[in-house]
């Protein structure tokens, strides 16, 4: 079924009239730039159609296994920047381990280590209660930055030493600019009063200079800095997520991946009738990991799905890699990486190459740095 899937996809996609990449939008000012899992996925989708660590062992392991999956050795070594995941209150930075209070909800990169949000009951979404938020830094410390509300998500950059929140103003909210290393406000703008989604708080995105809020039939977006209003096209609202000014609109046809400032479709994974898939963008926008959510087998018994496949956004071309979707993340620099067990595997979004090395057994549920649980 993985195999039929992939040759369907790498057909469609080769169908598809790709634009040349937008070198000017890829490096302009802060590089404006997982997965939405289960119930995000299913939010956002029907609100599109309603509107239409491992560490530096991971890094290069010479012992490690450094071959594809048909055996080939790889020809170089991956530069994975940083690589982080976690289960319970034990998170995995660098070649680090901190304890974070209560149980882990989410991680997100910073520039100056990971954004860990967690709460006591059970890391939950729903019913989570107030939150503490947590910089974990790629050695290890650990530096604790205050308690959030429930429903407060903090949005990132991997490569800027902020996050952003959405904060009560009077009868409304403001995005309030963060820096992660001291908690310390640096900037902030406020939001419209505009209808909400689906949460009492507007979700929030952070690329560049550039902050979006998702409300409930439209995103905005500001330049914090300025608080001049940018131009986002292509977002239907609800949950915001934009990388390297790309973000992904879910339709009746498929997944696209959208440059926000255009609204162009740069590339789309089609979906038939009564098939479902999520996609998360890498940290810099440039890759679109995409796994069926599930798939009929001959008899017509849904089946749950053995790997993803990665695409590459600026041609449309994609590698399959095997392995339990849920266990597959991204590492800072924007390559996919893979926990199972004792093994952590860090693979070439173009060739399939990867890179083993062995790491700490982490007992509980995993989360991985980079993707967003709300449920």
């Amino acid at each position: 079924m993985t195999e039929r899937l992939a040759a369907l996809l790498h057909d469609e996609a080769n169908e598809l009239d790709i634009p040349p990449p937008d070198h000017a939008a890829i490096l302009r000012s802060g590089k404006q730039g997982r997965i939405r899992r289960r119930m995000t996925i299913l939010l956002a989708a029907a609100a599109a159609l309603a509107v239409v660590g491992t560490g530096a062992a991971l890094v290069v392991n010479a012992m490690g296994d450094e071959s594809t999956g048909d055996g080939r050795v790889a020809a170089a070594a991956l530069e994975p920047g940083l690589i982080s995941y976690g289960a319970r209150s034990t998170v995995v930075v660098g070649d680090a381990t901190a304890t974070i209070p209560d149980t882990l909800h989410s991680l997100a990169f910073t520039s100056v280590g990971v954004l860990v949000r967690s709460n006591p009951n059970d890391g939950a979404s729903d019913g989570s209660g107030p939150e503490s938020l947590t910089l974990v830094a790629d050695d290890g410390s650990t530096t604790a930055l205050g308690r959030i509300p429930e429903g407060v998500g903090p949005a990132t950059d991997a490569e800027q030493p902020l996050y952003a929140l959405a904060e009560k103003s009077g009868d409304g909210f403001r995005a309030v600019i963060r820096d992660a290393r001291t908690g310390d406000e640096v900037g902030s703008v406020p939001l419209p009063d505009l209808p909400m989604s689906y949460w009492d708080v507007p979700p929030l995105a952070l690329d560049g200079d550039v902050v979006y809020a998702g409300f409930k039939k439209e995103a905005v977006a500001f330049n914090w800095r300025t608080g001049k209003e940018q131009p986002v096209h292509g977002i239907p609202g609800g949950m915001v997520e934009v990388r390297g000014g790309h973000a992904l609109s879910y339709g009746k046809a498929g997944i696209s991946v959208i440059d926000v400032t255009t609204g162009k479709r740069l590339t789309t994974v089609p979906l038939g009738q009564d098939e479902y898939g999520f996609g998360t963008l890498s940290p810099d926008g440039r890759y679109l990991q995409f796994t069926m959510e599930e798939s009929p087998d001959e008899n017509g018994q849904p089946t749950e799905p053995t790997g993803i496949d990665v695409f590459d956004v600026a041609t449309g071309e994609h590698v399959s890699l095997d392995g339990n979707p849920y266990a597959w993340g991204w590492t800072s620099s924007s390559l996919p990486l893979y926990v199972s067990g004792t093994q952590r595997k860090v693979c070439d979004p173009e060739t399939a190459t990867c890179e083993s090395a062995t790491g700490p057994k982490l007992d509980g549920e995993l989360r991985m740095a980079g993707t967003s649980y709300e449920s």
